[in-house]
């Protein structure tokens, strides 16, 4: 979809009279002289001017008249680079998501007490200045840290080695083998296998209540960034949110200013449709200082014209930075953030909590069962004990969790939608959960 400039508009609401009226700007990317063409109208919009697709005897119905105007003004809109809604109301709601991380946590934090309490509980060999659960919890999270911070050089590494396409699928998988062995791993240095009671993985034993809060402190890292990243992604959109009671006055405003630009150069010259790129987008009544250009709490006044200059490029580059991290946002996700309805990550922190139980406690069955378990100078082991079930449990652990990130890749999400590769995960979560119940025994 082409996209118009931004205009300068007060995304505030206010009062009429506090509001100057509407001076047309030159803008980034603007073009002139274009008339009432398909481009710079909404799809809708030109379907319901045209009569090609009416007969006399078609009657219309208010509401969807009303309806087809709402869309066809947010199309509209879209085009100018901004988005109607509230800012504050779109915060507020996604205070659901952490709401939701929390509610979540607290219930499996106290299911596998309520049923799957351990029959022998092991004399804990922590200091009592450190109990049990918060190893697991922490030594998880340090895990999911370190694994989430290397994203970035993997990322960079995978680009350079491998061309478009085939990067994305280089960079998923190392992360994946990272995380998986790093699961493996807090199991080691937790000592499990040797505080085990039974012989097996059971989940009578105290090792099954250890892979769980291993599991939860996996996933409540990992949901504390996740939401950390979708406030920071809204919080790209709050200078282009434009009340709705305004847009109808904004898109009016824009018309009339077009209109006067084009009669100002001449309507079907060469000259008034050609395509320019100003200096800056914003509106000549918008203050030129910026928004953390402050001093004990007032707007600090530009001293000279060349401040003045510096400040006013420094806004620029910053609405340009903005703008450029919600195109990219938007080519990864399809949409635009603001648009994905707020069950949809909170679903997605739902899935979190079920991959991180799922896979842990496959790998923990599977590790638990394996000679490498067992320190390298201990006795011989009986043959109940072999590599099998981990050479089996750790490549279908890695390619779920493989397929599930390429799921939510670039190439792959804004194709088939957030919210399918939201239910997909759920199925997937809850398949790798309920799997894990069953080899440890939970389910009988």
């Amino acid at each position: 979809m082409s996209r118009r400039p931004l205009i300068g508009v007060d995304t505030q609401p206010g009062s009429a009279a506090q509001r100057p009226p509407y001076t047309p700007v030159q803008s980034y990317g603007t073009i002139l002289g274009e008339g009432s063409s398909s481009l710079r109208t909404s799809p809708e919009r030109y379907r319901r001017d045209s009569w090609l697709d009416r007969v006399p005897e078609e009657t219309t119905v208010d509401g969807e008249e009303a309806e087809a105007d709402e869309e066809s003004d947010e199309w509209d809109l879209a085009e100018y680079g901004y988005y109607s809604g509230s800012y504050q109301r779109k915060v507020a709601i996604y205070g659901l998501v952490p709401l939701t991380c929390i509610v979540t946590f607290l219930f499996l934090a106290n299911l596998v007490r309520w049923i799957w309490p351990p029959r022998y509980p092991n004399p804990s060999t922590l200091p009592r200045s450190f109990p049990s659960p918060l190893p697991e919890i922490l030594l998880s999270a340090a895990f999911y840290s370190l694994a989430h911070a290397l994203r970035t050089p993997i990322y960079s590494a995978a680009t350079v080695l491998f061309p478009p396409v085939w990067d994305t699928l280089a960079f998923n998988t190392i992360y994946v083998l990272i995380s998986q062995i790093l699961r493996l791993a807090a199991l080691a240095l937790l000592r499990v296998r040797h505080e085990m009671i039974f012989p097996l993985p059971t989940w009578h034993d105290p090792a099954f209540t250890t892979a769980w809060w291993l599991a939860l402190g996996w996933a409540a890292a990992d949901a504390a960034t996740s939401v950390v990243q979708g406030y920071r992604q809204l919080a790209l959109y709050k200078n282009v949110m434009v009340p709705v009671e305004r847009v109808r006055a904004i898109l009016a405003a824009s018309k009339v200013g077009g209109g006067s630009e084009r009669s100002a150069s001449g309507d079907g010259s060469a000259r008034g449709s050609r395509e320019y790129m100003p200096l800056s987008p914003r509106s000549e009544r918008e203050p030129v200082e910026a928004d953390n250009a402050t001093v004990n709490g007032r707007r600090r006044e530009p001293v000279s014209v060349e401040e003045a200059v510096r400040m006013a490029v420094d806004q620029d580059v910053e609405q340009l930075m903005h703008l450029q991290e919600r195109e990219e946002l938007e080519e990864v996700y399809g949409l635009p953030v603001i648009y994905i309805p707020v069950f949809v990550p909170c679903l997605q922190r739902i899935d979190s909590f079920l991959f991180s139980l799922g896979f842990t406690l496959v790998l923990a069955w599977a590790y638990l069962r394996s000679p490498m378990s067992f320190p390298v100078d201990s006795d011989p082991l009986p043959s109940i004990y072999s590599n099998h079930a981990l050479g089996i449990a750790f490549p279908v652990v890695v390619l779920s969790h493989l397929f599930l990130s390429l799921l939510h890749s670039p190439p792959v999400l804004p194709r088939i939608g957030v919210h399918t590769a939201a239910y997909v995960g759920l199925l997937v979560g809850l398949g790798g959960f309920f799997t894990g119940l069953g080899l440890w025994g939970a389910l009988s």
